[in-house]
């Protein structure tokens, strides 16, 4: 309770501060005094966010954003039928991350029930199914509904969103985007003529749903099958076909470099073989040990470390970047001992790191078997029984994947365009992706990009960027709510110095030497794809934003820059003594005398 001067006891509840904060408003406006804003200097008005995707990134958003923003209202959009991102879309078989599983979560939604060390992709999805169920995300997203254009008109982002079962157009509107529609989500097929007189099986990785396949009724013990393409999925798919058909053929033109998994030094410490385990398998008592979160958390940090420091591999021309090329090469002639000659067509002769690193856990292993053989000769068609190579020779097979991958641009799907301006993010990212940072777009007011250009890591872990990210664009709204600000855009000097630093930077990294990679997104071959130093550079580079680096336009009712101060209340949801357990927590010595 608290007392009034007249000493009427008054409660001391949110409502009640209101009442008396209008109260005093009212007396202010009767007297006709100087107006002033009306609301507390920590009120925040409200807002709305449309978020583009519901994959990690988006969930993450629904997630996060509501824990740190009041007032929020929060709509996500995504064209798929469940949630899931890639997770959802990739469905081929032995789909799997390629990095450990247990640094594959959110660091507030940690999971120690993963079935193996690389975590399949159905198993993924499961987790990331659990995070939505516990967080109850699912009435704020809207599944097969694609957005097909956006507008920024001076005041707010106008959207139209495709209803894909009706297909009705719907119109939204939003104070912020947030956009994160991730960039493997459209297949490519191989440029290789006659695929459509092929006859038999013919499978694309990322519209295959392998698992349904087999509940039906596949077998696949008596093909012959043919694999196109040495990139991820096709390192994936590999070993669990060998073991499942009858003969294997791998075409593959280019090479890769096959490093091994991460986290050998605590397999080993659990006395476990790295050399002899593909990918391995928890026991049910390792994952009891795991479920106590400090057992977990001394585990993770172990391969956490372990993938951070990769990232001094990666300099050119370094001790640390020749002895892992040298290990790396010794490895992989090792696991293909018994096909030697197979080892001088797949260990590249460019630099390790210059393509993505993956462990390809069992597929050096597959390909040395007696039933796999590869192919290096460029193809020349698709015929109706098989493939036929440029050298003129015919590969007669039962069924054919195509692991392709996906077109990695980031070139948005549909129209965003600022209506100020005249500018289209089709256009501005058509020839190069440029971003600020890789969370803001130019030219395009409150509208925060995830995992976009620049976003990603050849080495360590990519979901720390992806929630420092996170973190940042919520700074960032947080910021306009609480000064009254109607838009922030990155300034276009700003993203000039950031790609001055950038194209400064990845020189002195294998990634700008000379081999076949899609972090060579550039116009002209830079690397608009990666961020520029290691994945804990990126954290804490986006740890605070440069405010100095945007521009403000305010809300027309904030006339001047002290405006958001409001009318010298503080919001009423604040205990009128908030600031003392705040004030207390800045100091680390606290004493009682």
């Amino acid at each position: 309770m608290v007392v009034t001067l007249d000493h009427t006891p008054t409660p001391n509840t949110p409502a009640a501060r209101a009442a008396q904060a209008q109260e005093a408003r009212d007396v202010a406006d009767s007297l006709g005094l100087p107006p002033l804003v009306p609301h507390g200097v920590d009120e925040g008005r409200p807002v709305r966010v449309i978020v583009i995707g519901a994959g990690f990134s988006g969930l993450g958003a629904a997630i996060y954003l509501p824990q740190q923003i009041r007032n929020l209202d929060l709509r996500v959009y995504d064209r798929a039928e469940d949630i899931g991102g890639v997770w959802n879309i990739n469905r081929y078989m032995g789909v799997a991350c390629d990095v450990p599983a247990a640094t594959y979560t959110y660091t507030f939604a940690s999971n120690s029930k993963w079935d193996k060390f690389y975590a399949g992709g159905a198993e993924i999805k499961t987790y990331l199914s659990r995070v939505v169920e516990h967080y109850n995300l699912r009435p704020l997203i809207k599944l097969q509904h694609e957005v097909v254009d956006a507008r920024w008109d001076g005041k707010q982002w106008n959207v139209q969103v495709k209803d894909l079962v009706s297909g009705n157009i719907i119109k939204d509107s939003a104070d912020f985007i947030y956009y994160s529609p991730g960039l493997l989500s459209n297949p490519i097929w191989p440029d290789i003529p006659g695929r459509e007189s092929y006859k038999g099986i013919l499978r694309h990785s990322g519209k295959w749903d392998a698992a349904k396949e087999e509940e039906e009724g596949m077998d696949w013990s008596d093909k012959r099958v043919g694999v196109i393409g040495v990139g991820s999925s096709a390192i994936q798919i590999i070993p669990v076909m060998q073991s499942k058909c009858r003969e294997l053929v791998s075409f593959g033109r280019s090479r890769t470099w096959i490093i091994g998994t991460y986290g050998d030094s605590i397999l080993a410490s659990m006395g476990i073989d790295p050399s002899k385990q593909s990918n391995y398998a928890f026991t049910d008592a390792e994952k009891e040990y795991l479920a106590n979160f400090e057992n977990y958390k001394d585990f993770r940090m172990v391969v956490e470390r372990e993938m951070g420091l990769q990232h001094f591999l990666i300099h050119r021309d370094t001790k640390a970047q020749n002895g892992f090329r040298a290990l790396s090469e010794a490895k992989m002639r090792s696991k293909l001992e018994d096909k030697p000659e197979l080892a001088d067509r797949l260990v590249p002769d460019f630099a390790v790191g210059c393509k993505r690193l993956t462990p390809g856990p069992g597929y050096l292993e597959a390909l040395a078997q007696p039933n796999t053989s590869f192919v290096t000769d460029d193809l020349e068609c698709f015929t109706p029984t098989g493939i036929r190579t440029k050298k003129g020779e015919e590969y007669q097979l039962d069924a054919i994947i195509c692991a392709t991958g996906f077109k990695a641009d980031a070139k948005p799907r549909f129209p965003i365009v600022n209506e100020v301006t005249g500018d289209n993010l089709q256009d501005l990212w058509d020839y190069e992706p440029v971003s600020y940072m890789s969370v803001g777009a130019p030219r395009m007011p409150n509208f925060f990009t995830v995992l976009g250009p620049q976003s990603h890591v050849g080495t360590g872990n990519l979901l720390i960027i992806m929630e420092a990210e996170l973190a940042y664009a919520a700074k960032c709204i947080a910021k306009c709510q609480r000064e009254g600000i109607r838009s922030m855009t990155p300034k276009d000097s700003a993203i000039q110095d950031w790609i001055r630093y950038t194209d400064a930077y990845f020189p002195r990294t294998v990634y700008s030497t000379e081999c076949p990679s899609w972090y060579k997104s550039g116009g002209h071959g830079t690397i608009r794809t990666l961020w520029p130093g290691s994945s804990q550079h990126a954290v804490a580079a986006l740890r605070e934003p440069r405010w100095e680096d945007w521009d403000y336009e305010r809300d027309p009712q904030y006339k001047h820059s002290m405006s958001w101060l409001g009318d010298g209340q503080i919001a009423p949801h604040y205990d009128p003594a908030f600031y003392f357990d705040e004030m207390r927590s800045r100091h680390k010595d606290i004493i009682h005398i």
